[in-house]
């Protein structure tokens, strides 16, 4: 766990230091009253990227650090049930052997429990999932008409504008024929 830790601490340090960086250069590029709209945008798509894997990375060391405390706290949780069962287990030996059977079963049963995983449901593959399975997505939804349509449509639109235009392919030149 610690691995992760030093990661996410690096990725927040590496996204600060690059998005104070990107800050200052598109302060600079806003006080040019000659600086072309393209420069603009071409360094605003450079700052979302350069801040965009840190951030991302930063989400996933959060993502594991969450899962390796589950993990241990679910160990934990089973080691404190044995441990009570085996106190348990010698002060029933000896009263009776009904009981000592009852509390095997309870034990048994406080072992099928999984305390912290019932907390968070959801796993998501990425920040991007997870806010669109956010409360607030959802609210949106509901709220504005056409909003999932007005979504997909931008996504689609992005994508077939990103694209190169497909252009046909030149036929070879024969240079003997020249």
């Amino acid at each position: 766990m610690w691995i992760w830790v030093v990661g996410l601490v690096t990725a927040l340090i590496a996204g600060s230091y690059f998005g104070s960086e990107q800050l200052s250069a598109l302060s600079e590029l806003f006080r040019n009253p000659n600086a072309s709209t393209s420069i603009i945008v071409l360094n605003l798509v450079l700052s979302i990227l350069s801040v965009g894997a840190p951030v991302w990375f930063a989400w996933l060391a959060t993502k594991q650090i969450g899962q390796r405390f589950r993990l241990a706290e679910d160990y934990a949780f089973k080691a404190s049930i044995s441990r009570a069962y085996e106190g348990f287990r010698r002060e029933a030996a000896r009263f009776d052997k009904d009981m000592e059977t009852k509390l095997l079963t309870s034990a048994l049963s406080r072992l099928d429990e999984l305390p912290l995983r019932l907390v968070e449901t959801d796993t998501h593959g990425s920040p991007w999932h997870e806010l669109a399975s956010s409360d607030v997505v959802k609210q949106a939804i509901a709220v504005i008409p056409g909003f999932t349509d007005q979504v997909k449509g931008l996504a689609t639109k992005s994508l077939f504008t990103g694209k190169p235009p497909k252009t046909k392919p030149r036929p070879p030149v024969n240079q003997e024929s020249e």
